[in-house]
This record gives structure tokens, sequence and C-alpha cells, in this order.
């Protein structure tokens, strides 16, 4: 006796899917945004599940998952099938053993599949601000005119001459309000 493999096609342009999209034939994950590279950048995880799959005479024959899978990246994917007898009551799902696609679930009239695609972390650039506008950041503890961000250091204080002093030189008085500094590392005078 002859063995005969029967194939349900899924369509992978139908379905539900979550933070994943279909094009040029793969299912992926969506695009954010791109790094300094010009790298995509993708959501973390996302998922696909197929319309319900009327098996019709082949329940005791929908036993294997095929696949035919190509990762970009590092991602990695899960399979799942859950089957019902009336469309309403669904199994669990169950994740199929992928050594040889076998199904978890219980042989019924409908099944559905699932597939869950992650990506994996890398590391990457992304450049927030080059800080190429001079005084881009203008307050008063922040500089960014030399094309650089950074904390001001340098507070210059004007004094008010002191028209009661009758020494030698000037005298110039003026507040330093030390609620305004977390430490004052020198006074210098000018």
């Amino acid at each position: 006796m002859a063995t005969q493999e029967i194939g349900i096609t899924l369509d992978f342009s139908k379905g539900t899917f979550d933070n994943v999209i279909f094009a040029t034939n793969t299912l992926q994950l969506i695009e954010e945004t791109k790094d300094d590279a010009g790298n995509g950048v993708y959501r973390d995880a996302g998922n696909w599940i197929s319309e319900v799959i009327f098996i019709k005479d082949k329940v005791t024959s929908f036993k294997r998952i095929a696949r035919n899978v190509n990762i970009k990246g590092s991602g990695s994917y899960k399979i799942f099938t859950s089957s019902s007898h009336d469309q309403l009551n669904w199994t669990p799902w169950t994740e199929i053993n992928y050594t040889d696609g076998s199904i978890s679930s219980p042989a019924d009239n409908y099944a559905k599949v699932k597939i869950e695609v992650f990506a994996h972390k890398s590391p990457t650039l992304f450049t927030v601000d080059d800080f190429i506008i001079p005084d881009k950041y203008t307050n008063p503890y922040l500089n960014s005119s030399n094309g650089v961000l950074e904390m001001k250091t340098l507070y210059p204080l004007n004094g008010e001459k002191d028209v009661n002093w009758n020494d030698t030189g000037k005298l110039f008085i003026t507040r330093v309000n030390k609620t305004n500094f977390k430490t004052i590392n020198r006074i210098e005078v000018i």
C-alpha cells in the first residue's frame, strides 16, 4: 500500500496579524524605523493566526505541518495548532514537533495555525541629535554652541560697584545663591 501526503495550503495573506505583515511572500515583523547604518529595526515579537481551515474528509490525514522557513538575521519562530469540532470551542494552542512537523492537537473538523515570530536584540546606533545647529538648546545649564552638548560650568556674574569703598582698587558686590549650585569649585575674578 502506497502512502500519500495530503496537503492543505495556508494562505498567509489572510488571517489575523499582530505586529507582523505579509510582504514579498513572507511573514515578517513590522519595521519601526532604520538605524544610522540603514538597517531595519523591527518590533520585538508578533504573530499570525490563519483563517479557520475546514479539514473535511482529511481529518485523519492532518498530522504534520511542512514548512519552508527562511530566517533573516537572528530571529526565531514558533508554530502552534488548535482544533475544533464546531468552530466555537477550540483546543488550547499546542506547539508542533519541529523534528518531523507532527501536530499534537487532536484531529478534528476544523483547525487553525498560529505562527509567533521573535526578533532578537542586537546593538545598533541611533543619532538622536548631532548638535550642528548652534545654540539649539538654550537654557541656563546646557551649552550646545560648539557642536557638542555639554553642561555649563562657567556662570559669569556681574557685580555692582560699591561706591562706599574707600581703599585702593575697586570693590564689586554680587550675590551667589547657593541653592542654584550643588558645589562651587572656585570663584575667579577677572
